[in-house]
């Protein structure tokens, strides 16, 4: 029970589910319309209807389009050159050491996984060091950590919001131009220290922001599929823009695969099928993500966001109210870290779920002598052997304290490369679209989130005296202690 391609495999044997099962429950699931709004995906043309446009995210793969509106390619590799070369200078003339990443949700969790995993597969022409930080809380605990470790005269920002008007962001922001202020003006900060990233380009050009400091995206781009566009800035200035274009590489041989392969050969499609058995006919809300390589310690966390902002919905595409359970919680960690700590629980708690493993089964290790290399690739070879026990304990148990039968997908590459990674994740967003059609839901809005956004908007201004709205009385009781 295993699909392979060039860039990722699947092993579905611990689904415990037949060949002849899983077709069987297709022909039952998938929808007739299935073909044709995975088509209309591919080509950019599916419609998001409660935000009335056009799901686009597929089309930032191709090497021509790292950006689909405003601002091109070829600006987002000058800009890349540049400060990867240390021929980007600030105001002060010396050259730029540090990018700070501001942005939060999908302008923050894919760039820095991907900044994280490949970092190892920077461009090894470029002898400037650039360190890249990322900076997304509101509460400013992440500010307060990165900001003694950088140089006004020598960082550079990056201000990185879909509509340029996230307050999480604009929060941060505003702390950092306070910090800035005791040694560049606000003219010299804005010139010299600070790229735009946005789908609006308006508000950009309002806040001050050069033009040929503007990377722009498509609006029709959502925030969480949004790191193959200008938002991925922050992974090709960790690795370079020749490699970035590898990781759009493999993510577009996942398109094709997704789009052509026969449904038992279909790595998205088994995914989505098997995640819906899981939901509907074994009744489990749940999924742990468990990579096994250190590399990828950041997933977990990006496909909460990815799967349950998409999927988590209680209405169907035409708005109606919906009785049957959709998207699972998404949760996990690191698997080596996790078998220290909530894997216990796993083989023997109460609780049932499934799981996706991720293993990469080699590493080359460059950048070391061969004595260290050697130690490395053992590394993760006992890495693999973990992986592989602890998945086969969770299915075939062992004795009545170890009831088994949880069902798992071992997603595998031979090597972590930008390709294999990019395969990897543009795997995860087409099972998500895949489970959502199967759901009648769209995927592409979160109208849960903007509404408390809404609410939270009303709150502060009660809490800044902005206005005398009251709400309930233990919020109320907090308020008057602000």
């Amino acid at each position: 029970m295993q699909v392979t391609t060039e860039h990722l495999n699947l092993d579905v044997t611990f689904q415990g589910l037949s060949a002849a099962e899983i077709e069987a429950y297709a022909a039952k699931r998938m929808p007739a319309g299935f073909d044709e709004a995975r088509a209309l995906l591919l080509k950019g043309e599916y419609e998001n209807p409660s935000e009335w446009r056009k799901v686009t995210h597929v089309l930032n793969r191709s090497r021509h389009s790292v950006v689909a509106a405003g601002g091109g390619r070829n600006r987002f590799s000058e800009i890349v050159r540049l400060l990867r070369a240390g021929k980007w200078l600030g105001a002060t003339g010396k050259p730029i050491t540090d990018v700070v990443n501001i942005g939060v949700g999908g302008s923050d969790l894919g760039p820095m996984m991907g900044s994280f995993a490949l970092k190892e597969f920077a461009d090894d022409n470029v002898e400037h060091d650039l360190d890249v930080h990322f900076v997304s809380s509101m509460d400013g605990g992440q500010l307060y950590a990165v900001l003694p470790i950088i140089d006004p005269e020598t960082t550079l920002f990056i201000i990185a919001s879909k509509s340029f008007g996230t307050i999480d962001t604009l929060a941060n922001v505003d702390t950092v131009k306070r910090w800035v202020s005791g040694t560049l003006s606000q003219e010299q900060w804005l010139a010299q220290h600070v790229i735009g990233v946005s789908s609006n380009n308006k508000a950009m050009t309002e806040f001050g922001i050069p033009a040929a400091q503007q990377l722009s995206f498509a609006d029709s781009v959502g925030g969480r599929y949004s790191l193959w566009s200008a938002i991925g800035l922050p992974i090709a200035l960790s690795i370079g823009a020749n490699q970035f274009a590898r990781m759009l590489d493999g993510a577009r041989a996942m398109d094709e695969h997704f789009g052509q392969a026969p449904l038992l050969e279909n790595i998205p499609v088994l995914m989505a099928l098997l995640g819906v058995y899981n939901r509907e006919e074994r009744g489990l809300n749940n999924v742990a993500v468990l990579p096994y390589d250190g590399r990828l310690r950041y997933l977990p966390s990006y496909l909460q966001q990815l799967d349950m902002e998409s999927n988590g919905k209680q209405q169907d595409l035409q708005g109606h109210a919906i009785d049957y359970p959709t998207g699972p919680i998404i949760w996990g960690g690191f698997g080596p870290n996790g078998q220290h700590a909530f894997f216990q629980h796993l083989h023997q708690g109460y609780d049932d779920f499934a799981a996706d493993f991720v293993a990469v089964l080699h590493r080359k290790a460059p950048g070391f002598n061969a004595d260290v290399q050697e130690g490395l690739r053992q590394q993760q070879v006992l890495s693999v052997a973990n992986c592989l026990a602890h998945r086969r304990l969770m299915w075939f148990g062992d004795g009545p304290s170890y009831p088994g039968q949880h069902p798992s997908n071992l997603l595998f590459v031979d090597e972590l490369t930008p390709q294999s990674f990019g395969a990897l994740i543009a795997a995860y967003e087409h099972k998500v679209f895949t489970q959502g059609v199967i759901w009648n839901i769209n995927s592409f809005d979160q109208p849960g989130v903007e509404r408390g956004k809404q609410i939270a908007k009303t709150v502060l201004e009660a809490m800044t005296g902005a206005s005398d709205e009251t709400f309930d009385e233990s919020t109320d009781s907090i308020i008057s202690r602000m």
